[in-house]
């Protein structure tokens, strides 16, 4: 009985737990515009730690929270995700997203968004940054999205050198970056409304200069949730960045996955 609850902890543990680095932009939940429940919220909240020596914590936290009204949306996305060793910070990952959707026309929207995000665990303290898309939707029902858009936003961002490899340059002064950038982004989801089944991918791509030199970031989020009951359900969720400038010397690629128990109401 002993190994069999020592098991179900470790699956448990396993469940909740984020692995490895990434950076979320512009993510969102799947929702179109003309929906007939006006206010939407999803929640996961999860701890996992170390059995064995009782030093390893993982703090994991999503939130999703939709305002409809007939002619716009606004979206409120959060997330955080602390993972310390013996009090030491192995993994420090969070954003904060508001984002308001408006009808234009019946194909166009406006998308607007302020966002701040950080990463510990590759050096980057902080990313601010505020812009607007022209959305164009190709299909936009009650079960299905499918968009294209492009935008511009400026983008405030700190970094440190505690992720890069060289350690001579450990501990030099931390970079502070003020830039306008151009992005693309599009969106295929799926939802069933009365399981709660989603699927979801979108992928974002910035452009800009930095060191009069082009730089391109892209991103791509994917998610799936599956449902347990009316209320409960699970999500598989994959997101990774490959960025071909990095403002300090890291590694050019970064991903992300989680899986997630989640209760909506």
């Amino acid at each position: 009985m002993f190994i069999l609850k020592k098991i179900f902890i470790l699956l448990l543990s396993l469940l909740f737990t984020s692995s490895l680095m990434a950076q979320i932009l512009n993510t969102d939940k799947t929702v179109s515009m003309d929906s007939s429940k006006k206010i939407q919220s999803l929640v996961s909240i999860s701890i996992a730690t170390d059995q064995q020596k009782k030093s390893l914590v993982d703090l994991f936290y999503t939130g999703d929270f939709s305002f409809i009204k007939k002619n716009n949306i606004t979206t409120f996305y959060s997330k955080i995700d602390k993972v310390t060793n013996g009090g030491i910070s192995i993994q420090d990952v969070g954003t904060f997203q508001l984002k308001n959707n408006r009808i234009l026309t019946n194909k166009l929207h406006l998308e607007t968004f302020v966002q701040t995000q950080w990463d510990g665990a590759i050096g980057m303290e902080y990313r601010n940054l505020a812009g607007f898309n022209i959305i164009h939707y190709f299909k936009n029902t009650q079960t299905e999205d499918f968009l294209w858009g492009a935008g511009i936003f400026l983008e405030n961002e700190r970094w440190n050198w505690s992720a890069v490899n060289d350690p001579a340059l450990i501990g030099g002064t931390p970079i502070n970056l003020t830039h306008p950038k151009i992005n693309i982004t599009a969106k295929y989801s799926i939802i069933n409304p009365v399981n709660n089944f989603e699927f979801i991918v979108r992928v974002f791509n910035q452009s800009g200069s930095y060191q009069n030199s082009f730089s391109n970031r892209t991103s791509v989020f994917n998610q799936i949730q599956l449902p347990i009951s009316k209320r409960l359900s699970t999500s598989l969720n994959i997101d990774f960045i490959y960025d071909t400038a990095p403002i300090v010397p890291i590694d050019h690629f970064h991903y992300n996955y989680y899986q997630t128990l989640s209760y909506s109401f």
